[in-house]
């Protein structure tokens, strides 16, 4: 190494030290200054307390961990005795805001012991992807959304639920049901099934697939959808009857599938059934009514659409309680009570200008929580995604299909 060559790597390797010293002296900084608003912050919002000592008084608040930078600001904290993390949460917007922050999301460590991520913007504005992948089986976790807090929003199919999604014209609800049935749609062990008096969400799409058979589409014949709902009926009623001694619930193979039954706009088929035959919508409610209330053990999940969950519209109040997991898109402040319960109504004013694809989300073990919900791209790519994915009435494979 010539002289010159030797002088150059020392001189870098001076200012490679410099940059480092500087870049931990600027995360010192940071981190005694997060440390000073974060007492300020949890002061603010009353999460602390006042202990008094000779002195006078003192304010205690959940101790400052270390600062871990990457990106998304992160540090842990220690939680106060007697507090848990949905303290912090309850006051996440201001606690965020005081810190510089669009929001924070609260992870639970160990002990008392939690880690704060401080989020630069707002998860709700970005589009959320649908994976490109769909479910290799019913019990895979079906993306719901994300959340305030830029967490990922599952639910499991197998879980016991119905599930129930209300939402005015261009709200997103139809988009958020194309991104839900094309991540099922390969699924060995589910059928999906129901009734459409639109005819897009079900039918057309899934033509040439094994879930087509058990779809009734359009307004021509409303009798072919009570008997498609009879059908399902009766093959719930098999399940019960022959289920396994010392058991009191189907386990879902592919033989005995999940069955998903669609209805999309449901109120809609029923005031067409009624204008034809009181009789017929008296079927169909009934049908309906026997799915929502007797379907879960027999692995039966109902899907029920509708721009607004009254409970005349929808079967009765009590068709409507037996659905467990809950999603609102853009409703007036009434809708979202009428659905989700008074826990809500202080969201109501706000969510009924909701951009499309923002809905708040309730269920078994949830809070009342908005979320995006994910975009799989326009009703093209939902009926193309159906024809590469959906499992065939064979079982052959999307390569065997295009090839016959």
């Amino acid at each position: 190494m010539s002289t010159k060559d030797w002088r150059f790597t020392v001189v870098d390797r001076l200012r490679e030290r410099v940059a480092e010293q500087r870049r931990a002296e600027a995360r010192r900084f940071l981190e005694d200054d997060l440390r000073a608003m974060w007492r300020e912050a949890c002061t603010g919002v009353g999460l602390c307390h006042f202990i008094q000592i000779a002195s006078g008084t003192t304010v205690r608040t959940p101790r400052f961990g270390g600062l871990r930078a990457g990106t998304d600001l992160t540090f842990s904290t220690e939680l106060l005795p007697g507090q848990e993390p949905e303290d912090l949460r309850e006051h996440a917007t201001r606690l965020a805001h005081t810190l510089g922050a669009h929001g924070l999301r609260v992870e639970p460590l160990a002990g008392r012991w939690v880690r704060i991520v401080l989020l630069r913007s707002d998860p709700l504005t970005a589009r959320v992807p649908l994976p490109a992948c769909p479910l290799a089986h019913g019990a895979g976790r079906l993306l719901l959304g994300r959340a305030e807090d830029g967490s990922a929003l599952t639910h499991r199919l197998t879980d016991a639920a119905h599930l129930a999604v209300q939402g005015q014209n261009g709200s997103g609800k139809s988009v958020f049901t194309y991104g839900l049935l094309a991540q099922l749609a390969a699924a060995p062990d589910v059928l999906i099934t129901g009734s459409d008096i639109t005819g897009l969400v079900l039918g057309r799409a899934f033509t040439g697939t094994a879930h087509r058979e058990y779809q009734a589409v359009g307004t021509k014949d409303l009798v072919e959808h009570a008997a498609m709902l009879d059908r399902l009926v009766a093959e719930m009623d098999h399940r019960l009857d022959t289920m396994p001694p010392r058991q009191d619930s189907i386990t879902p193979t592919i033989t005995t599938p999940t069955v998903l039954a669609v209805l999309e706009e449901f109120p809609g088929l029923l005031r067409a059934a009624q204008a034809k035959d009181k009789k017929l919508a008296e079927r169909i409610t009934s049908t309906v009514l026997r799915l929502v209330s007797e379907g879960r053990k027999a692995a039966f999940r109902v899907l029920m659409l509708a721009q607004r969950f009254e409970a005349n519209a929808v079967g009765g109040g009590y068709a409507r309680d037996q659905f467990a997991l809950r999603l609102s898109f853009r409703v007036p402040a009434d809708s979202l009570v009428m659905l989700h319960g008074d826990d809500a109504r202080h969201l109501g004013p706000q969510h009924a200008n909701a951009a499309p694809g923002i809905a708040y989300l309730s269920g078994p073990g949830r809070d009342c929580v908005r979320l995006r919900a994910p975009y799989l791209g326009g009703y093209g790519e939902f009926c193309d995604r159906i024809a590469r994915d959906g499992r065939r009435p064979t079982g052959e494979t999307w390569a065997d299909w295009t090839a016959a």
